[in-house]
């Protein structure tokens, strides 16, 4: 892969993981998500609410789906497997960083964890698998989807060096992602602490007030 598609391809996946597909589905119902629950354009708030199969699903699917279009491309395209895997981690975390930072949306973005299970689900299928196996066992046990998320970010680079220790870019890459992504629950971490339900905005005011 030239330098040239490399570039072109990283912008299309940032401005495509931009896409807020959580926004344009609750406003297509009539709702503004950012003004409701959480505020969150993300699939949990979307879930919480028009519900599991209403709202949570498909646009987990599709914020997925961000994530692992571009990826796929590059392993099309892609040719050397050294290249191979940085080429796709490059691309991946601009879908990511497009979620999280919509250029569409004044930057104002999801917290990643869907997106980014679309992207190692290409990069890393079974290191994911078990990374999304470890999210569902802590929803069913706490019920809360922040906890599973946190979790299952930590436990997937870690499934990384324990699997496929040969890939280093695939790893460093992979634990940043996963920081980025705790980063991005902070809110929710300072709510789990403060034992604030889940979905309460006063949580995360007070954070934005501290920013």
């Amino acid at each position: 892969m030239s330098i040239e598609i490399l570039i072109a391809v990283t912008a299309a996946a940032y401005l495509f993981g931009s896409i807020p597909f959580g926004l344009i589905y609750s406003k297509m119902r009539g709702v503004d998500i950012r003004k409701v629950g959480s505020g969150n354009i993300g699939a949990t708030n979307v879930g919480r609410q028009f519900g599991f199969w209403g709202g949570f699903v498909p646009i987990f699917i599709l914020d997925c789906l961000k994530g692992a279009i571009p990826v796929l491309i590059v392993r099309l395209i892609g040719t050397v497997a050294a290249d191979l895997d940085l080429s796709m981690m490059i691309v991946g975390m601009a879908s990511i960083l497009g979620h999280l930072f919509p250029v569409y949306v004044k930057f104002k973005g999801g917290k990643g964890v869907a997106t980014a299970a679309g992207v190692f689900l290409v990069i890393a299928p079974i290191p994911c698998a078990i990374a999304i196996g470890v999210f569902l066992l802590l929803y069913l046990i706490t019920k809360v989807v922040a906890i599973g998320s946190i979790v299952a970010a930590i436990a997937l680079p870690i499934t990384i060096v324990i699997l496929e220790p040969h890939r280093t870019v695939v790893m460093v890459v992979t634990i940043a992602a996963a920081l980025l992504i705790i980063v991005m629950h902070r809110s929710n971490i300072a709510k789990l602490i403060s034992g604030k339900k889940d979905g309460d905005k006063s949580a995360e005011k007070t954070e934005e007030k501290k920013e």
